[in-house]
């Protein structure tokens, strides 16, 4: 109803205004900046990657998803054609940067491929210290989860994706992108990772930029 299109539009433009914010300060295209640590964030639906920058001598790597959706990029991961070319674009800019060590953060749908990558038992060549699952569409990504157990995780939630499409949702009906076709419970969700659900510090659905979890894995 009408009431249905007005909340996907609010969580839409959230999710493109938050994350443009974040991509502002890129000062290299791809294989531009170069680290042994390196972090790979995953964009949200309608969102684009940028410019890769060095920040505190890890460089941050904000590839674009594999497919169109909302006008920008999205990630494409609900068959295995689909998730091995999304997982090219990231062995793509982790070969281009030469890092050693890496991390992924992933938000929104970025969350979800993330969730699907790691699934799939993928390290990239051993590389992987591990992955933020921020704020996913929880689909099937995580059903037969068969994790590398190097890989280490976190989830975070705010809940504001369960209150817009609570369980049993079909994503085509919101414009979301999801494996399987429907909206699944967090709960379950984590437990196919093996995760805990983290509270995220925000209520609205919104990128946790300041995750602890990528420095501790990078350091290590």
């Amino acid at each position: 109803g009408a009431r249905r299109r007005v909340v996907t539009v609010t969580h839409r433009s959230t999710v493109v205004l938050a994350l443009v914010a974040l991509g502002s300060c890129g000062d290299g295209g791809p294989g531009a900046v170069t680290a042994e640590r390196c972090r790979v964030d995953l964009h949200g639906k309608g969102d684009r990657g940028a410019d890769a920058a060095l920040v505190d001598g890890v460089a941050v790597l904000r590839p674009d998803g594999n497919g169109e959706g909302w006008g920008g990029r999205e990630w494409r991961y609900d068959d295995p054609d689909e998730r091995a070319a999304a997982i090219a674009v990231v062995r793509e800019a982790v070969a281009a940067a030469g890092c050693e060590r890496v991390a992924l953060h992933g938000f929104s749908n970025g969350a979800a491929f993330a969730a699907a990558l790691v699934c799939s038992g993928e390290t990239l060549d051993g590389r992987l210290a591990g992955a933020v699952v921020d704020d996913p569409v929880s689909d099937a990504a995580t059903l037969g989860c068969r994790p590398d157990p190097s890989v280490q995780l976190a989830l975070y939630w705010t809940g504001a994706l369960g209150d817009i499409a609570p369980p049993g949702t079909d994503c085509a009906a919101v414009d979301w992108t999801c494996a399987g076709g429907a909206v699944r419970d967090i709960d379950e969700f984590a437990a196919d990772l093996g995760v805990s659900v983290t509270p995220s510090p925000f209520d609205e659905h919104r990128r946790f930029d300041d995750a602890p979890e990528p420095a501790r894995w990078l350091s290590g």
